[in-house]
């Protein structure tokens, strides 16, 4: 190799790592937003990004049938991750695989048998908060281990608050999750 260019990557490497000392608080400025979107039971062609033009092609009109464009732009502006497999047929299981970043084979939550506690261990939420993140959770957690009711929720050991994140709303419990449609005679 060229020397000039050596001394030119030498150089440059050198400037960036002497930058990066001088000014610690530039990366937490840099850091990207990550807002991680999970739906139970949302198959690919759902979204109109993701090939819901070929189900109108094909004039498929099995439901659900839905038009999303807010997902779609979302994910037209940032990252779409094409290239992964769900870890259980299943939303608790698939939760807790994606939340601790351990294979089926290895979790604790393995099934629908609801509220079984996230195991205490590096959670998604958990390396994100030591990386400088505020972390937030908003929807159905189902993982919090007790399934009698708690006044003081946050005692529960699988709380969203006891496994990295910062903020928690929405329903604690698996089942509520499946109890906010009108019962028939209401």
């Amino acid at each position: 190799m060229n020397k000039k260019i050596i001394m030119l990557m030498i150089a440059v490497f050198y400037s960036i790592t002497v930058r990066s000392q001088a000014m610690p608080g530039l990366a937490a400025k840099n850091k990207p937003n990550i807002i991680f979107i999970l739906t139970d039971d949302l198959g690919y062609g759902d979204l109109g990004v993701f090939y819901q033009q070929q189900r109108e092609k094909a004039k498929d009109k099995s439901e659900p049938w839905m038009f999303t464009p807010n997902l779609d732009h979302l994910a037209i502006q940032g990252a779409q991750l094409t290239q992964q497999y769900c870890a259980a047929p299943v939303c608790a299981p698939s939760r807790a695989s994606l939340l601790s970043g351990l294979s089926q084979g290895h979790a604790n939550v393995r099934n629908n048998q609801f509220d079984k506690a996230l195991e205490d261990n590096h959670t998604m939420a958990s390396v994100l908060q030591k990386a400088g993140y505020t972390t937030a959770a908003i929807g159905k957690w189902g993982l919090q281990g007790d399934k009698r009711w708690d006044k003081n929720g946050s005692q529960w050991p699988g709380h969203p608050l006891n496994r990295g994140f910062d903020y928690f709303f929405g329903y604690m419990r698996h089942i509520d999750g499946h109890e906010h449609y009108p019962k028939e005679g209401i």
